[in-house]
């Protein structure tokens, strides 16, 4: 049995609003951490004063880290006001006020006039969009000819089982994925050159021990705000079984970057 996915949309906002995800990914959300993040923004050639789009930025560690170790000037766009509160009030605090800014926004319906920005960056989120193609397409737009993008992202290469693809296996980004073929032609399709593919595996072992070490201190002495949501079930075996594709390679992670003629 594979699958069966709902359209991605609203439900997705609230999933990652939740504290428990948070606690389960860390605050960056995907699987790599601030390491990947880096190795993402110099594969897309970030560079100091550079206007940075981060799509779907959710509470800003991105801009945060691309603002500090590259130099560049962000902007975060995110669907949840929640998110651009928080990310806009750690800017702050952190002191990089002057070179992030956040707005609510869809990455699909993009709130910028074209030819922007320098670079886009989206990580971890392409697969969740409804339409993953107009989010490429706006993109796309706001990109300054010579432009560059950087993606990271889940990829499936065959059907995945049931047990993937309900509410934990949605926050784990995998339910939406699609295989590196399909990442690939839809980032051509765009009208993106010079498309290239880096396999990051290692970033999915890293995240599988993370989430077992958070469940473990949350079966300890877990508060209650972060008791895991009943339709979520056992977070056992969905994690047995996602070791089990990453072992035969139907799942792993990856880098693209591509350029804007």
């Amino acid at each position: 049995m594979t699958a069966n996915v709902a359209p991605a949309g609203a439900c997705c906002k609230e999933l990652y609003e939740l504290p428990i995800v948070e606690f389960l990914l860390g605050q960056s959300f995907h699987p790599g951490g601030p390491k990947l993040t880096r190795k993402l923004a110099s594969t897309a050639l970030v560079s100091r004063d550079a206007m940075v789009l981060d799509a779907a930025c959710g509470i800003g560690n991105t801009a945060r880290i691309v603002a500090a170790d590259f130099g560049a000037r962000v902007t975060g766009c995110d669907l949840s006001a929640q998110n651009v509160r928080r990310a806009t009030a750690a800017s702050l605090a952190a002191g990089y006020a002057q070179r992030t800014s956040f707005v609510q926004g869809s990455v699909e319906r993009l709130p910028f006039g074209a030819k922007s920005f320098d670079v886009a960056l989206c990580e971890c989120s392409l697969c969740l969009f409804e339409s993953p193609d107009d989010a490429l397409n706006e993109i796309f737009r706001v990109l300054k000819p010579g432009g560059r993008i950087g993606v990271s992202d889940f990829f499936v290469n065959a059907p995945i089982p049931d047990i993937l693809g309900g509410a934990l296996g949605e926050a784990l980004c995998i339910a939406r994925a699609s295989s590196v073929d399909v990442l690939r032609q839809a980032i051509s399709r765009a009208g993106f050159e010079h498309v290239r593919v880096r396999i990051v595996n290692w970033t999915l072992t890293d995240m599988i021990a993370r989430v077992h070490r958070q469940l473990k201190i949350l079966g300890a002495s877990g508060p209650v705000d972060l008791a895991l949501p009943e339709s979520w079930g056992d977070p056992a075996p969905i994690l047995m079984a996602l070791e089990e594709l990453i072992n035969e390679h139907t799942v792993g992670y990856l880098l693209v970057s591509a350029r804007k003629p």
